[in-house]
């Protein structure tokens, strides 16, 4: 007990420390900005009455009555403090002030008498200032944000941030970039050719932003930049496809890199069928396969650099029905281990095989006569009914090296035959399990992808007959569960090209505690739907490639030498940060994209919390583009926003005339008010999104 709570207590400070690492980042960011806008107005020789980071709007709830500043000083002239309201900052110069209650006041105190007795406005007033000297004070605040990004990033690669690369660390089948030739061990440079070519590209960042923007443009192409695993360079065209029912989720068919230390196993089964304990234990690194070093990944500082996952996983699939050789570092010390084979677990009933749907990019198979359409139904004579989808590739494990005949049915239901197609040599290569949802089947040698058509074709549960038909899965709570799981994850999904077998076999080689899968069959001629919640068991001669083992993300560390190309680095950061923002702003503008796609205080302070948390230089990059946004929203030309202020002082140097001040006071309540409502809204947009 004494140790639970000793370990909750230091979960409570690491989560308060990093909470006040982005309180204290945040409002550095809103410090810069009114400090750009306060050094400047000092310079042009303006009075300020007021510096605040947060808003000093006094609060009054009932009897609830909280002041509107937490502290507060009084410095010279200024007073600088700390407002109750976290949602901005402000500085109050003399003769300026948004509030139209409060504007003629402000208009009348900063009338004065010359010598001659005229009424002339306060030289030191803002109002006093000639147009030139107000545009500089408008935008120094932009100016300043962009200036300390930049240096923020700058800082964070001269320190050096780990980031998870833009890397390839799997290849689903049948995608765009299964097709385009992609392997394990990939690295994506560039994401256009304007791009500078990099091996420090972000995989939840820059990756993901290329596939949405393609994806928001109408499902162009990216024109990515790769290298292999021998360090070739190479551009591919790749379109990202649509990967949900509702189409709004676009990938190209890659999964992020993997160091070689365990994240997570499951128990096996020996030859008996009896459960056995796991032999690699979370935090294990793996070092050696077989007498194999595993490599380490090439970049960043050498005593940083991780040793790949890829290469492991792969030693792994080898031979998934043999045990395996390693070495490994656990707790400082090397061990050497064998890693059993653990077989895979099956429903007790197979679903046929489905119509070819893919080649890979230079396919033995086109060479060999298969055709798009073409469904594999016998090898060497035998028919493959008993087999099904998911276990073909092992099936034909047991063909290496032999001359194998693949009868395929080819045509239309009314004007089929079956065609004989002969592969000399057969080698059944490496075919991992896939569990993404859209998943399909793979012969990885030949280089094409299939489908299953979701029929029954063997059966021994005697709810199930050969002909039902798959049309639906639901995961349903487990009675004895007591963890939360969000609700939309019990949703009935249909079979579809975006839900597949492959994916709910997949998924369930691991058992999940809080749920289980429920299926859903159709059967000719019988009214009502069958349903079961299958018994899952091992198979014999059919092995995990994975072996039960989930590896952690690869984290490869950016880090510069020289003060210039930190500089330069935070430069170009700053600037596709600032090239993103606009680019979404400008799919609002034309409907591509929603505002409800939008994230408020409350996903930025959980998104910087996160970043916050991996290390303190990424909560700078993340810091640099939550300056960018703020430097371009800011300057939108929107009464009430810096950049309102900027168009009205444009509109008074063509004119030679100042907008009236009761124009300007009712634009700026009017868009005030507009703002604040759109504030709410993105508020309870956030939490939505993030608890219900």
């Amino acid at each position: 007990m004494e140790t639970l709570i000793a370990a909750s207590f230091d979960g409570f400070l690491l989560g308060a420390w990093n909470i006040g690492k982005v309180l204290l980042g945040l409002g550095f960011v809103i410090f810069v900005h009114e400090l750009g806008h306060f050094l400047v107005a000092k310079a042009c020789g303006v009075q300020c009455d007021k510096f605040y980071v947060g808003f000093d709007v006094p609060i009054k709830i009932g009897p609830l009555r909280l002041p509107g500043a937490i502290f507060k000083f009084q410095w010279g002239e200024t007073e600088y403090g700390v407002g109750t309201i976290p949602l901005g900052g402000y500085v109050k110069m003399l003769g300026q002030d948004d509030n139209l209650n409060q504007a003629e006041e402000e208009a009348a105190r900063i009338r004065t008498l010359n010598e001659d007795g005229e009424e002339v406005l306060n030289p030191r007033s803002y109002p006093a200032k000639n147009v030139p000297q107000r545009m500089a004070i408008i935008s120094a605040g932009v100016i300043m944000n962009l200036i300390f990004g930049i240096l923020m990033a700058a800082v964070a690669y001269k320190i050096g941030t780990p980031i998870q690369p833009a890397s390839v660390g799997g290849v689903t089948y049948g995608s765009a970039a299964w097709e385009a030739g992609w392997e394990s061990g990939y690295d994506l440079i560039g994401f256009s050719d304007a791009d500078q070519d990099s091996f420090f590209y972000r995989y939840t960042w820059d990756l993901k932003y290329a596939v949405i923007g393609a994806g928001m443009e109408g499902s162009d192409a990216v024109t990515f930049r790769v290298v292999d695993r021998q360090r070739r360079p190479r551009s591919s065209d790749v379109v990202p496809v649509p990967v949900s029912a509702d189409g709004k989720h676009r990938a190209v068919g890659i999964m992020n890199a993997t160091n070689s230390t365990v994240a997570l196993t499951t128990a096996f089964h020996d030859q008996k069928g009896e459960e056995v304990k796991p032999v690699l234990m979370p935090g294990d690194e793996v070092v050696e396969v077989e007498g194999t070093a595993i490599s380490f990944d090439g970049y960043g500082p050498k005593e940083k650099r991780q040793r790949l996952g890829w290469e492991v996983q792969e030693a792994f699939a080898k031979n998934p029905g043999e045990p395996v050789q390693v070495k490994v570092l656990r707790a400082g010390s090397e061990t050497a281990l064998t890693i059993p084979p653990l077989k895979m677990q099956g429903p007790g009933f197979v679903l046929g095989i489905g119509p070819i749907t893919a080649f890979q990019m230079g396919s033995k198979a086109v060479g060999l006569g298969f055709q798009l359409g073409d469904v594999i139904e016998k090898v060497n004579g035998v028919d493959l009914s008993s087999v099904g989808a998911v276990q073909l590739p092992q099936y034909l494990t047991a063909y290496d090296g032999q001359e194998v005949i693949f009868s395929v049915r080819r045509g239309s239901e009314e004007e089929s035959a079956l065609v004989e197609i002969t592969v000399p040599d057969f080698q059944s290569g490496i075919t991992h399990l896939a569990r993404v949802p859209n998943a399909v089947g793979c012969l990885t040698s030949l280089g094409l992808a299939y489908s299953t058509n979701h029929l029954v074709t063997a059966s021994s549960v005697e709810e199930i007959l050969v002909g039902d038909e798959l049309v639906a899965t639901q995961y349903i709570k487990r009675a004895d569960s007591s963890e939360n799981v969000d609700n939309e994850l019990f949703a009935v999904r249909s079979m579809s090209q975006y839900w597949t077998w492959f994916h709910v076999h997949g998924s369930s080689q691991l058992a999940n505690p809080a749920f289980e899968t429920k299926l859903v069959f159709e059967r000719e001629g019988l009214n009502e739907l069958v349903e079961i919640i299958p018994r899952w068991s091992a198979l014999d001669d059919r092995y995990q490639p994975s072996r039960g083992v989930m590896f952690s993300p690869l984290q490869r560390v950016h880090q510069v030498e020289g003060l210039g190309e930190a500089i330069s680095q935070g430069w170009i950061r700053t600037k596709q940060d600032l090239q993103r923002v606009g680019q979404t702003l400008g799919w609002i503008a034309d409907g591509t994209a929603s505002v409800k796609d939008l994230g408020g205080p409350v996903m930025i302070m959980k998104v910087a919390q996160d970043e916050a948390s991996q290390s303190v230089t990424r909560l700078l990059l993340f810091l640099t583009m939550l300056s960018a946004n703020l430097a371009i929203l800011n300057f939108l030309p929107i009464p009430v926003l810096d950049g309102g202020h900027f168009v009205f002082l444009t509109i008074e140097l063509i004119t030679r005339k100042p907008v009236s001040e009761r124009i300007q006071g009712t634009l700026s309540v009017m868009f005030m008010f507009l703002l604040l409502g759109f504030m709410v809204f993105i508020v309870f947009n956030d939490i939505a999104r993030l608890w219900f």
